[in-house]
Formats: structure tokens, sequence, C-alpha cells
């Protein structure tokens, strides 16, 4: 994780204007009128000709002769207009030597002093943290940090490092809480968090160890920035906290295919061995094909050979034995024949035919409520039906309904606005 650099961090702290002080001639304090207006500095007599050595001395050609006058000063016992103006010398000093730890003295006297402006206490809590930070004091750059970050600085970094410094205590849950406040803070004011920040408060979850924090900073990662990247990984971590079993990993290959997440061939043909498990021969042919035309399945795959070729031998017949209507279905017409007849529908595409089979099986008696619903809702949002879809995913309870969830979401993504164009994301601090 990277801090200011010295020169960065002279010029923020003269951008900041923390250097007025420094031009101030040594007889500034006599020249000034009698009654002074509480907000203006008033050095001490005793102290005065110790400024005025070492302004002097800082303006020499040996400014480092300063430094050990600027160190005693700071060691005295002052009042806070002394030590406010001290610290101010230290700060311009160090700039000037590139000595963070003179600058570090200084940023902390002027803070306690209690007599910086309300102007400069978001940075000067800032710099503070970003000291303590690179110098591995956690809990000091925790203080700062979040006292700059409550004066509404918002520059620099400032919320992964903030977020950082719990993780680097090992305190992930409490790191987590605080990526959760800054992103809601982020949200509540407009400023969509950039992107960099859900995938840092996920990596941070999934180093946790905790499968179900890593499910939900990744979740939550799809949807604020939908992409195949973000809910394939929302899917992978959704996988690895619960047990599913073939229909239900079925029901997973379908939403990743629906939100591009299907990146490699291997997830290709983990969804084509599945469905041909199932005889769900259109729905082979339709995967492979799909990542054919996506360029993940090559012509010269083994996939093609082995699963999409002896299926298109089987489309035509399979087809021409289905029936078209329940009322069409020979024997018991059990829940499970309905669905599965339901299953078959849907991987030819003909979703209307699928969402009444899957309608019928819910009608009988001992019906799988849960694989009827996400059936439902699967093939309307296939058909672009999201209101029907999502009517039938809300029904959705049991291990399915993390998979639902996460179709609502993709859902609401389809059918909001589009969003303005977001503000440039801040650089990633590196770890």
């Amino acid at each position: 994780m990277r801090f200011l650099s010295h020169f960065s961090m002279a010029v923020a702290l003269a951008t900041a204007g923390t250097l007025a002080l420094t031009a101030m001639p040594q007889d500034a304090q006599a020249a000034k009128p009698k009654k002074e207006k509480k907000s203006e500095i008033k050095i001490s007599k005793e102290v005065r000709p110790k400024v005025a050595e070492i302004q002097k001395a800082m303006g020499s050609d040996a400014p480092a002769t300063a430094k050990p006058l600027v160190e005693a000063l700071l060691a005295e016992t002052l009042g806070p207009d002394d030590r406010y103006v001290a610290g101010q010398l230290a700060i311009q000093l160090g700039g000037t030597l590139k000595d963070t730890g003179l600058q570090e003295k200084g940023i902390i006297a002027s803070l306690e002093s209690g007599r910086t402006g309300p102007e400069q206490l978001p940075a000067f809590n800032f710099f503070a943290g970003n000291f303590a930070y690179g110098a591995d004091r956690w809990a000091d750059a925790a203080k700062w940090f979040q006292v700059a970050y409550d004066l509404g600085y918002r520059q620099n970094n400032i919320e992964p490092l903030l977020a950082e410094t719990y993780f680097k205590r090992n305190m992930h849950t409490e790191g987590l809480a605080k990526w959760d406040e800054i992103i809601n803070n982020a949200n509540a004011s407009e400023t969509k968090p950039p992107e960099s920040w859900y995938r840092l408060a996920r990596d941070r979850a999934l180093a946790s160890g905790n499968m179900g924090l890593y499910s939900t900073w990744a979740a939550r990662w799809a949807s604020a920035y939908p992409s195949g990247d973000s809910w394939g990984d929302a899917v992978a971590a959704s996988r690895r906290t619960s047990q599913a079993d073939s229909v239900q990993n079925l029901e997973v290959l379908r939403f990743m295919k629906a939100t591009g997440s299907l990146k490699t061939s291997g997830d290709y043909k983990e969804f084509a061995e599945e469905a041909q498990r199932k005889n769900l021969f259109g729905e082979v042919v339709a995967v492979l094909e799909d990542g054919q035309q996506k360029g993940i399945v090559s012509s010269t795959s083994p996939l093609i050979a082995e699963l999409l070729a002896p299926a298109r031998r089987e489309v035509a017949a399979d087809k021409k034995s289905l029936p078209s209507d329940p009322s069409g279905v020979r024997g018991s017409g059990s829940s499970s024949v309905m669905m599965n007849f339901a299953d078959v529908w849907l991987g030819y595409k003909d979703y209307g035919k699928a969402v009444t089979f899957y309608k019928s099986g819910l009608s009988k008696s001992g019906a799988d409520v849960n694989r009827g619903y996400m059936g439902i809702g699967t093939a309307e949002a296939y058909a672009g039906n999201y209101a029907a879809a999502t009517e039938a995913f809300t029904k959705v309870s049991g291990t399915r309904a993390p998979l639902a969830k996460m179709w609502q979401t993709w859902i609401s993504q389809q059918t909001k606005p589009a969003a303005s164009a977001a503000a440039p994301a801040a650089a990633e601090p590196a770890s």
C-alpha cells in the first residue's frame, strides 16, 4: 500500500496553505494592533526571538542548522499559539530538508495546539495518519485518518488507507464494516464508489477465510459493476458456500450464461456435460454454439466431437417426441416429469412452453416448489419478461434463495435507466 512521497507531501502541505506564517517578519507581532481578533496567532515574548533565529537559519545557505533549534522549541512546554508556530516551522523546514520525521512532529504540534484553522484540519489529520501509516503504526493511522474522513477529507485515497489500517491488524470484520460505511456514505452522497473499492473489499473478505463475507462482497461488486468477471466471481463465491445437487448446478450455469460469466472452455464443458446427463440436447447445442460464437470453444475442441455433434443428431427426433402441452403427457404425469419436460423446452428456447410445464409441475402433489419457481423465473428472464421473472424468483427459498437473489439483482440492472458516466476511479493502492 502506497503512502505519499516526500515531494508529494511537501506539495500537498504547501497547497493546504500551511506556510503562511513563515513569511512573517521577526517584529510582526509588534506591528500588530493591540486589539487583535481571537483567530490571530500571537507569539509570546519569550518565543519570539527563538522564532526569529530559526527563520534566519532557515533562510541561510545551511537550513539544516535550523533543525536542532526547531526540535528544541518543540520540546518546550508551549502555549497554544507558540506550539502552533513551532509546528508550522517544523513543517516547512521538514519539507526543505525532505525530513518526514520533522514534518510529522510539526503536524502533530499544530494539531495539538488547537489553533489549526478549520480549513487545514482535514488535511493535517490526513497527513498525521499518513506518517503513522508509513511507520506501521496502524492504530495511530486509523485514529488520524478517521478524524480527517469525518471532517470531509476525500483526497489521496484516504478511504482504502483507512480501511486497510484494520486489515493490517488482522481486524477483518472491522475492516469490512469500515468498507461498508465508506461505500454507503459515498452512495448516499451520490458519488459512485470506484470499482477498485469493491474489489479491495472482496479481496480482503476472501483473505479472511470467511466464505460468507466473501460471498456477500462478491455479490456487492457484481451489483455495483456488473460484468462477466464480477458475476462469475459472485457465482463462484456462492458455490463455495452452498451444496448444490446436479439440477441446482445446471440452474447456476444457466445464470452464468445469462450474465456472460462463462469464461473458459471448462465452463462450457461443465454446462454441456450437465445438460447431456439429463438428455437436454437442445441446451447442449445452444451452450456450445454460444461458446463457439464467442471464440471460447474452438472448432478443434474435443467438445465438438464428444458433445456437440451427438447432441445435434438427437435434436430432430427429440423435439418430435415432445408433448407440446401438459395434457399430452402419458403415464403418471408427476411433478418431476412435468418439470423435466419444462427443462427440455427451456433448452430449445421455447420459453412459453417451459413456463407452462413448470406451472403444471407445481400443481402436482409433492412438487419441488423451489425448483418450479426457479425454472419459471429463468425461462421468463431468458424471454425478457422481467416482471414475471422477478415475481417467480421472490417465491424461491431454501438453498436456491441466493441464486434467486442474484437473478433479481441482474434483472434490476437490465431494467434501470442507463446511468450517467461515472467519475474516473481513484488509483488503487498497492498492497
